[in-house]
């Protein structure tokens, strides 16, 4: 039906008016997949951007296929009212949710154990630039980081006394996705994981590929318990850092950043 080289008009006209038989997925937040040809997809809405298809992208090139499955991205463009849309391989496959298969469960923490293979000597998304994800507050511009000591100083200018303070020296930054959920876990018919919804990742303290299992609790049903009892324990000076990063995310949600 379309190509990679097809006209944006024609393929933002096909998007806002797509018959049902071509939505994959769910909604989310004003985010729509929209399946434009047997093997490629478009994600659109006003939440979708460049930089979260610059960071998938960089994801693809960066792990190992033979690991997990990222899907390719080749183009991205938008609308004049602001929607982005971001061309990509469609996968075939489904979604298991709830997921509370321990055998699962154990394929996802060595995903996440070769992430942690990947490395980086600067903080933040993977392709650069401002962070992203619900760690970051929504009412101020999201920072970008140029070294651990910016970010530790970011972290702990957000926490209260009483409430402890953040150290990243002692850490390695991380390829982190920051939102492993069963949602965004496509279980491909040859038994091949891909994942998907890249937006938050970067590079990180392994500490924030917890935080958001230890913050979200039980909205994941039992994954997020399960998930967190199989990964490998943080090392303690990590481990420590729990009560802190949860009160950041706390406090960046309950006060203004004038209050901060």
């Amino acid at each position: 039906m379309f190509s990679v080289s097809s006209a944006d008009c024609d393929l933002v006209e096909f998007c806002l008016n797509a018959p049902p038989d071509r939505l994959v997925g769910r909604k989310d937040l004003g985010k729509k997949l929209v399946r434009i040809s047997e093997n490629l997809v478009i994600k659109y809405g006003r939440f979708v951007t460049k930089e979260e298809a610059l960071n998938q992208q960089r994801a693809f090139e960066l792990v190992d296929p033979n690991v997990v499955c990222i899907p390719q991205v080749y183009r991205f463009f938008s609308d004049e009212r602001g929607r982005g849309y971001i061309m990509m391989e469609f996968v075939e496959g489904k979604i298991i949710d709830p997921l509370d298969d321990q055998t699962l469960i154990d394929r996802l923490v060595r995903i996440l154990d070769h992430f942690s293979t990947i490395t980086s000597d600067v903080p933040g998304p993977l392709s650069r630039g401002p962070c992203a994800g619900l760690l970051w507050p929504d009412a101020e511009e999201p920072p970008t980081f140029e070294s651990k000591q910016e970010m530790e100083v970011w972290f702990n200018n957000r926490l209260f006394p009483g409430e402890g303070s953040m150290s990243f020296e002692n850490c390695d930054l991380v390829l982190c996705h920051l939102d492993i959920a069963p949602r965004n876990i496509i279980w491909k018919p040859d038994g091949e994981i891909c994942l998907v919804d890249w937006e938050s990742a970067g590079f990180y303290p392994r500490l924030f590929e917890f935080w958001p299992l230890w913050n979200l609790g039980e909205k994941e049903g039992v994954f997020n318990g399960m998930l967190l009892n199989s990964m490998r324990p943080l090392a303690e000076y990590e481990s420590n850092q729990k009560w802190p990063i949860c009160r950041v995310w706390y406090n960046t949600q309950k006060y203004s950043p004038s209050s901060l």
